[in-house]
């Protein structure tokens, strides 16, 4: 493999951007895909197809401790026989790769001395019990504490002290707020602003188990592998200008962001692996097809009737790119499903 350099990399991004619309699914190889994850990966592959642009496919498997063995060939094959394919990936290459983030780690580490370069990075000693306890730790608007600059300014004899208090804990490493709003105009959420500082405060880009943060690694793989539309979940909203911070940092272009409706449950929470919900090899083992998953997750956005059956390329010849940007989400449990 090539030695990964990020100048090198941002630069053939901005020329892979040129060429049209490049869009990505990046799951985590931490278990079976349910609904939830197929919602978010059909409505980043029919952005792309309808766009007629390139879809990456890239897999996040920084945390170690969380992947399990087999997973990531699992997801690969269970979205093949759904019917989303992709242009690049970690089985096919392309001008981008590698697509696994386990093996980009040298991209990351140039990117920290990017912001270590302009003094924007500080190591933190702070559990995050200690920055929930801390007396002087505010709330932002959306009720999460923020962190109050405990280590920011600590002289080098501070820091000393602060880590012989905890010597089995190694500090995590934070990159200074900007005191600014940033805003965006979501593709399907519409307006969305924040203050960083104000709302957020200094925020973890490599945590203190040294693996490096969702916020630094996701803006690293989407700069430099010259994505220009980023679908995903509505819950990753709030995390968005925390990221276009990020990007502004590096010198590379921010994408556009389509945050997609959040599939639910029967008590409206959204579905995710942690609580069991149904995953796509359960549906399949219980006898569904492929049409049957797609016309399924289809309805629950409003887009085809309850009970259609249909595949992805047939939903996308359904479709346009106003169907994707107002979507009519509706819970639909699976046991009540009419197709037989």
């Amino acid at each position: 493999m090539p030695e990964l350099d990020f100048s090198t990399h941002l630069d053939n991004a901005r020329t892979l951007r040129s060429q049209g619309v490049r869009g990505r699914y990046a799951p985590s190889p931490t278990g079976s895909l349910h609904l939830g994850n197929l919602s978010s990966a059909l409505y980043a592959w029919l952005q792309v197809r309808l766009a007629d642009g390139v879809l990456v496919m890239r897999m996040e498997d920084l945390d170690e401790r969380r992947a399990k063995e087999g997973s990531a060939e699992e997801i690969l094959d269970d979205l093949r026989w759904l019917g989303l394919d992709w242009d690049e990936g970690p089985e096919i290459g392309g001008p981008a790769g590698p697509y696994t983030q386990s093996q980009r780690g040298t991209l990351y580490r140039q990117a920290l001395e990017i912001l270590r370069d302009q003094e924007l990075i500080f190591r933190c000693f702070c559990s995050r019990k200690d920055v929930r306890e801390a007396a002087s730790a505010p709330h932002g608007s959306g009720g999460g504490v923020i962190y109050p600059g405990t280590c920011r300014n600590l002289d080098p004899d501070e820091q000393v002290e602060h880590q012989a208090r905890h010597p089995d804990r190694k500090p995590a490493l934070r990159v200074i707020a900007p005191d600014k709003d940033i805003s965006l105009r979501d593709r399907i959420a519409g307006p969305y602003s924040e203050n960083i500082a104000g709302d957020v405060g200094d925020f973890v880009v490599r945590r203190s188990d040294q693996v490096f943060a969702y916020q630094m690694a996701v803006v690293v793989d989407d700069a430099l592998m010259g994505i220009t539309d980023v679908v995903r979940g509505a819950d990753l909203l709030p995390s968005t200008p925390r990221q276009i911070a990020l990007y502004e940092l590096f010198g590379a272009e921010v994408p556009r962001f389509w945050h997609a409706p959040m599939v639910v449950d029967d008590d409206g929470e959204p579905l995710s692996k942690r609580d069991g919900s149904r995953s796509l090899r359960e549906l399949r083992d219980a006898g569904w097809d492929a049409p049957r998953v797609i016309g399924h997750l289809a309805a629950s956005l409003g887009w085809v009737d309850e009970g259609a059956r249909l595949s992805a390329d047939e939903l996308a010849a359904e479709l346009d790119e106003k169907d994707l940007t107002d979507p009519n989400p509706t819970h639909i449990p699976v046991e009540a499903s009419t197709v037989a």
